[in-house]
């Protein structure tokens, strides 16, 4: 059995259809079982939600809602386990950055063996928090969040429900909420 470019039938061609219209159905089978089924899955996140970073130490008023990002998606109920361990490649660095932006995550490696570098920006959060700690916590927070796959939120339909949302009262919001927690359980 022959096709043309159309795919007209030139001799037995209504096996050889199916057979195509199965083999477009296996394969678009295999791309929605490929990533998670989340619409807000980031591809940059780890293998695994058990991970470590290096130990960090910043003054008194840092370290308390550095650490408390840690402890936030810890004490979900997710398999989210982030430690301190000075043989970790994992960084994070509180400086003053000429960006805009109060964190910026940057993950390196495959995703089974990732690695990551996390900056918060102490220019901007010193500049626009009202609530210093819970600003600190909910853009580190954040930040971890896209090592456990989830990706920013930028639509507006999450701003009171997602801690990766764009437009998530920073002051307020420091932990993560159902819909966070939801995607994590989902992709873990």
């Amino acid at each position: 059995m022959r096709f043309d470019a159309t795919c007209r039938r030139t001799g037995r061609g209504s096996r050889a259809r199916r057979a195509l219209a199965v083999g477009a159905a296996a394969v678009t089978l295999v791309a929605l079982t490929a990533t998670p089924a989340g619409a807000h899955y980031y591809s940059g996140g780890g293998a695994n939600p058990v991970f470590t970073i290096r130990p960090y130490s910043y003054n008194a008023t840092w370290m308390p809602p550095l650490d408390r990002a840690l402890t936030n998606w810890n004490a979900t109920a997710t398999p989210a386990d982030i430690t301190k361990n000075s043989g970790s490649a994992s960084t994070l660095e509180v400086a003053s950055y000429s960006g805009t932006w109060y964190g910026l995550y940057a993950p390196s490696g495959t995703r089974a063996n990732r690695t990551f570098r996390i900056q918060i920006n102490s220019r901007t959060i010193t500049r626009d928090a009202t609530n210093f700690a819970n600003f600190v916590s909910s853009s580190t927070t954040h930040e971890f969040g896209h090592r456990l796959s989830l990706n920013d939120i930028s639509d507006g339909s999450h701003c009171t429900t997602a801690i990766m949302s764009y437009c998530r009262n920073r002051n307020v919001m420091h932990q993560p909420q159902s819909h966070d927690i939801s995607d994590v359980n989902e992709y873990y």
